[in-house]
């Protein structure tokens, strides 16, 4: 019996589990709607890096903010495979939600949500972020008072460094303190095949005072 399946049966499979098994954690302050995941097309582009071969399901505790930016995300329930453990890692990284409402005001919120990988074999994905919130200390630190966004192509390479970049947009200071900061910023390779690949990633800096931080918007 054949048991492979599609690239589109599992991406399917994976984004509604997403989308319909949010879960609210208990000790988090009460809400009366959940986040809802808003960018379905690009989680569905990130889900599309994964092979088929066997099952497998991790929980991840993602939580998010008033605005619907995922804060952290962590493995809640490993899948047993180190490997899947980290690309669902990335995909909860990517998601962006509306954020959960408690009374008619948007709130913060600490939710399970499923990802389920359906018949994985091997996975390939691009690379994370390691030391974010480092960086966003950072740019509080030694920045606070600056306001604004820099959007910046980095090459990414196998061992996680930057090798390259290019194309930084933005306002002028914000695009100066960027290009000093981007250098400090490392990443979890992307892999292929089982193997560290260097991968392009778009990050944007966003300065914002005590709320600043940095975040990867697009790879490829």
């Amino acid at each position: 019996m054949n048991t492979r399946l599609g690239e589109s049966s599992l991406v399917v499979t994976a984004v509604l589990l997403t989308l319909l098994s949010c879960r609210p954690v208990a000790e988090e302050p009460a809400y009366d709607v959940a986040p809802i995941l808003s960018n379905r097309e690009e989680i569905t582009r990130a889900m599309r890096s994964v092979g088929a071969g066997m099952d497998a399901n991790v929980v991840l505790l993602v939580r998010v903010d008033e605005e619907g930016y995922v804060q952290s995300v962590r493995v809640d329930q490993s899948s047993g495979n180190e490997e899947l453990d980290q690309a669902a890692l990335w995909i909860g990284e990517q998601m962006r939600f509306e954020p959960a409402q408690a009374g008619g005001e948007a709130v913060a919120a600490l939710v399970r949500v499923p990802v389920t990988f359906d018949l994985v074999e091997r996975v390939a994905y691009p690379p994370r972020l390691r030391n974010g919130e480092v960086v966003a200390r950072m740019m509080v630190d030694d920045y606070g008072d600056l306001r604004g966004r820099c959007r910046i192509r980095v090459h990414v390479g196998g061992e996680g460094w930057i090798r390259q970049t290019r194309d930084a947009s933005g306002d002028g200071d914000v695009v100066a303190a960027t290009l000093l900061l981007v250098d400090e910023v490392t990443f979890w390779p992307g892999y292929r095949a089982d193997q560290p690949v260097a991968s392009w990633v778009t990050l944007v800096f966003e300065y914002a005072g005590p709320n600043s931080r940095v975040f990867i918007e697009s790879t490829g």
